[in-house]
Order: C-alpha cells, then structure tokens, then sequence
C-alpha cells in the first residue's frame, strides 16, 4: 500500500508525547471504543501490539494494565500462560453512561430543562462518590449543596442513584428559568463558575488540531489499517477528555462562536472516515481466547447517528 502524504504516525506519536497522555487513561479508551465493541476481551500481547508504537513500552503497558484491575476497572482470565482481560461490570457501567455523550448526534441540546439535584440526606461519605459520578455525567455546582444539568435526559441519572443506592437519599427537582432576567442571571452565574472560557479554548485547540487530519484525508485516503485506529483512538480519547468537562448548556447560554458544535462535526466525520479501515485493522490482528476479534456489535454502527 502507497504511503499517505500526511504522516499520520508522526501525528499521532508527537500528540501522544506532546500532550503527556497517560497510558493507563489510554488503556482506558481502547477497551471503551473498541474492545466493548468485538466481543469485550482482548489478549494482553495484541493490546501491547497496538499501544507500543504510541511511544508506551511493555513494562508500562504491563504496569498499566495491573493498576486497571486494581481500580476495578478490568477483570482478567487467563488460558494456559496467556492473559486477556476485559472491563469489569463496574467499569461498563461508567462506559455505557459516557458513550451516551460521548457517540451523541451532534444535534441533540437541552430544550431549556434543567435537572437540580440535592443531597443533603446522602452520608458524607457518600457525597464523595456521588459528586464524583455527577461530574462524569455533566453535572455541576450550581449554589451550595445543589448540582445542575441543563438536560431532559434521566437514564444515566437514575441508573446512578440506583447503583449507589441514593434512590430515596437525593432530590431531584426538573425546572426552568421563569423570565428573561432570570435567564440572564443564569447565564452570568453559569459563565462564571463553569470555566466557559476555559471550554471553549479546549475545543478551539481540538478543532485546530484535528482540521488538519481532515483535510488531509480528503486529499489523500491512503491512511493504512493500522494508522486508522491509531488516529481513532486519540481522536476519541482527546474528544472525550474535552467533552467529559462539557455542561451540556443550551445554546442560548453559549457564546455564538461556540467551538463544541465545530468540535463535535469534526469528531463526527473523521471518526466516520476512519471507522471501516480501523475495524479492519481489529478483525484481522487483535486477538482473545477465541482467536480474531470478532467484527462490531450492531451497537457500533448507531454511534454520532
């Protein structure tokens, strides 16, 4: 196969070293955008395969992968001297509830709905885990003891509670804003407490990065298999440290050059450019206990739709 004129491995490796992504977050993103994907295990020497020409050596991806069982995040099973490993039930959880925003059609904003929730009955103890996991689902602080989000969507909400066991310990109120200056209130006190600017900055980054890698497969397809879901993995893994921090807000408490719609069209349409040479690459070099990786669930194919 020809060599594409835009050096994607130089790319992908100076992006890995430049931003100091950490091989166990990696690790992390792999299992999530592709292994969850074809059949949920990998082989821990296919895994090392794939990660050493980022830069990441054996030992760390080794090391790494120790510490994810250690965090409950992957489970492992061994078959004769061989290790695979696979997310746990715990970490499939926090998956699935990222995926949702992460894989989201671009199109989809709050209609002006906003969820507020209120621990005051839940333990400190258990405020901790809970702040923590509203934060993964885009929830802020809004005033003191109270968290916001500005969105209809519950599922990923009360699958939460449930798992936490707080169903009956947190109140959960669905408002609105009930006028103009109440909106503009809300707005400022938004824009001041949820780094907005600092949001905004990161998706402008995202977006001058990658409009490059764009322009570039346009120009020339010859990006081979391998390269393919390098440049997915990092595209999904930047994207996703970006949008995991979004709010979520409606547009009319954005400002009009809000770079996350440019971001996530980009993300939309390189991910799709890049999305059948990659899964080539999977099926035909990634391997678990039953040999090739088998080809995408049909879950795979509803992602950015």
């Amino acid at each position: 196969m020809a060599k594409s004129l835009f050096d994607i491995k130089s790319f992908v490796t100076h992006r890995v070293d430049e931003l100091s992504i950490s091989c166990k977050s990696f690790i992390v993103t792999v299992f999530g955008d592709v292994i969850s994907q074809h059949g949920g295990w990998i082989w821990l020497g296919s895994l090392i395969e794939l990660l050493q020409p980022l830069g990441f050596s054996e030992r760390l991806i080794r090391t790494s992968v120790y510490r994810l069982v250690q965090d409950d995040w992957l489970q492992t099973q061994k078959v004769g001297r061989k290790s695979f490993y696979a997310f746990t039930t715990t970490a499939s959880r926090h998956y699935t509830k990222a995926a949702r925003r992460i894989y989201a059609d671009s199109s989809q904003h709050s209609d002006g709905s906003w969820l507020i929730i209120i621990p005051s009955l839940v333990s400190e103890e258990k405020q901790i885990i809970l702040k923590r996991q509203l934060r993964w689902l885009g929830f802020s602080p809004l005033a003191s003891g109270a968290y916001a989000h500005p969105s209809i969507e519950k599922k990923s909400l009360y699958e939460t509670l449930t798992e936490l066991e707080l169903l009956d310990l947190v109140i959960v109120f669905e408002s609105r804003t009930i006028d103009e200056p109440s909106e503009r209130a809300l707005k400022k006190l938004v824009s001041q407490k949820w780094n907005i600017n600092e949001l905004q900055q990161d998706y402008t980054n995202l977006v001058g990065s990658y409009s490059k890698v764009a322009t570039a497969l346009k120009i020339d397809d010859r990006i081979n298999y391998q390269e393919s879901l390098l440049l997915r993995l990092l595209l999904i893994h930047e994207y996703r440290r970006v949008l995991l921090k979004d709010h979520e807000l409606p547009r009319s408490m954005l400002p009009d050059d809000w770079s996350g719609y440019t971001a996530s069209h980009l993300v939309k349409n390189i991910y799709a450019t890049l999305a059948k040479k990659s899964c080539h690459y999977i099926c035909n070099h990634l391997l678990n206990m039953d040999g090739i990786l088998p080809r995408s669930c049909p879950e795979f194919k509803t992602r950015f739709q």
